[in-house]
């Protein structure tokens, strides 16, 4: 028995005790590991993540899973954050922000229609994104500002006259001031009921013009008074080359009385003053003193 029993041993290979231990350790090191990856894949599955660009920032709407009511997280995301399956996020640009605005057939205070173009710039306050969203809602621009802009804009352009708003920068100006002043105070107001965290920066009129029609009208009107103006400015420069021949003729009468010269005379004096008054021509000799005078040309 013993024979066979150390003859069974030797045959066998050696068990080392190490590479015994270390397999049970390696076991014992895949079953978190293989656990944490399927957490992984859960949490992949079914969580997201927020990642703003430089120029936003991001408000959680949170939802429950199970019970309660639906909120907005007080605090705003500005970098990479996960989030529950139940929770959204709403991005809001932070930097200053152009918006334009086209009217059209607007009324001025005497009934002329214009066309107007304006464009305003609104920033949304830093860090108080979360107010934003549970004050105003996503939509906000769309049902409380845009509104309230195009109504003031109506207003002002009924008060003003059109030939201003199209080229007295001045009065534009002025008009420009009044609508950011009415702005800002109605987001003040507005604020003083919920926190409305934006800033009206600036607003200004790109151009005013009547509309196609009026400017058709317009274009015709301008047409007419140019040609009348032409006319009336041929007309003068008539008269007053008649006046300016007939004061000639009156000096020329007076030249021939002083001188006691016959008509033809003066005629012949005349072309002498045409002929030496030539490009090149030169009076060289002159004959005779009656009525057909003989002259050298030498050219």
């Amino acid at each position: 028995m013993n024979f066979y029993s150390r003859q069974s041993n030797q045959q066998n290979p050696r068990i080392n005790p190490t590479n015994s231990h270390n397999m049970n350790l390696s076991k014992k090191l895949w079953l978190p590991v293989g656990f944490g990856v399927v957490i992984f894949c859960i949490v992949l599955a079914f969580f997201s993540f927020v990642n703003p660009s430089y120029d936003q920032e991001a408000a959680l709407k949170m939802k429950p899973i199970f019970f309660g009511s639906t909120r907005v997280a007080d605090d705003p995301v500005n970098s990479i954050t996960l989030i529950a399956p139940t929770t959204t996020a709403v991005y809001f640009n932070i930097l200053p922000q152009k918006a334009q605005f086209q009217f059209d057939d607007l009324l001025s205070n005497d009934n002329t229609p214009l066309d107007v173009n304006m464009y305003m710039i609104i920033q949304v306050k830093k860090g108080q994104t979360p107010d934003l969203l549970r004050n105003y809602g996503e939509n906000w621009f769309e049902n409380f500002i845009e509104p309230y802009f195009r109504n003031k804009v109506r207003e002002y352009v009924s008060s003003c006259s059109p030939f201003d708003l199209m080229s007295n920068r001045e009065v534009l100006a002025k008009f420009d001031e009044r609508i950011m002043q009415s702005m800002r105070q109605y987001v003040a107001s507005l604020s003083r009921k919920a926190n409305f965290p934006i800033d009206i920066q600036q607003v200004i009129t790109d151009r005013v013009m009547p509309n196609k029609e009026q400017l058709e009208e317009m274009n015709k009107t301008a047409a007419s008074i140019q040609a009348k103006q032409t006319q009336e400015k041929r007309a003068e420069m008539e008269l007053a080359r008649a006046k300016a021949e007939r004061n000639k003729a009156v000096a020329d009468k007076a030249y021939m009385t002083e001188l006691n010269l016959s008509p033809a005379q003066f005629i012949q004096l005349r072309a002498w003053d045409v002929i030496e008054k030539k490009n090149g021509a030169n009076i060289d000799v002159l004959l005779g003193g009656g009525e057909t005078p003989m002259w050298n040309i030498r050219r």
